[in-house]
């Protein structure tokens, strides 16, 4: 029985100290640490009378950094790119965008009066330009790999599934994958479904699945991260 006390007492000032660190940086953003490099950024979408959370992250590494996915609008991206600067005291110098959504990119033009690099793959220009978003800088076709304070992380395209032009982000010093709506929380429905491409979506995941082997970390596009059954959920979900 006092083990059993001692397990649950444990477990409790877990949650506490995750609770904790939640970063609450202003009403439209909060800020989950991961690790000493790695935070997540959370801002939400208005949905009905529930704001709806997505998730961005950001890498920073020897004074330098990456943001993966703009926050949702320009104030929250403007709270992000203040707290990266004179919080962390990182220059940022690359904005990846995972695919042309309002989630990924609404912030985009906050980001480059930073003076960083926009990148994307190809489609996602001529996507979000129909959106009314501008192109990213620099854009790719099927991987592209960045250096932040001399570590690399790697963008890939696998193709189709949220979107046609959704891509995922490595960085292998932290076994760290960037799934972005491609990929669902277990429990997760299947969400917004009107860019997708249903039939290729569990394929694409398959292949994302082998190319990393070695990742301990998942981060889905909304809620939380997890292991590697995060592929295995979704595959399963796009495969009924």
């Amino acid at each position: 029985m006092r083990s059993i006390f001692i397990i649950l007492l444990v477990c409790i000032s877990s949650l506490a100290i995750a609770k904790k660190d939640t970063i609450h940086v202003s009403e439209y953003l909060k800020i989950v640490p991961i690790n000493d490099h790695v935070y997540m950024h959370v801002s939400y979408i208005p949905y009905k009378d529930n704001p709806f959370p997505c998730n961005g992250l950001v890498y920073i590494n020897n004074g330098e950094a990456a943001v993966l996915d703009t926050p949702v609008g320009d104030e929250a991206s403007t709270d992000l790119i203040m707290w990266i600067i004179n919080e962390k005291k990182a220059q940022i110098l690359f904005l990846i965008v995972n695919h042309f959504h309002e989630d990924c990119m609404s912030g985009i033009t906050t980001f480059v009066g930073t003076g960083c690099q926009t990148v994307s793959q190809k489609q996602t220009c001529k996507l979000a330009g129909l959106e009314g978003y501008h192109c990213t800088k620099r854009y790719f076709k099927d991987s592209l790999s960045v250096t932040i304070g001399g570590q690399e992380i790697t963008n890939y395209y696998f193709g189709p599934a949220h979107t046609d032009d959704n891509i995922v982000t490595y960085i292998p010093s932290e076994r760290i994958l960037f799934g972005g709506c491609m990929i669902k929380e277990l429990g997760a429905g299947k969400g917004n479904l009107l860019d997708a491409n249903k039939t290729e979506w569990p394929k694409t995941v398959a292949k994302v699945k082998s190319k990393f082997p070695k990742a301990k970390l998942i981060l889905p596009g909304h809620g939380k991260p997890g292991k590697k059954k995060l592929f295995d959920y979704t595959i399963e979900l796009f495969s009924e």
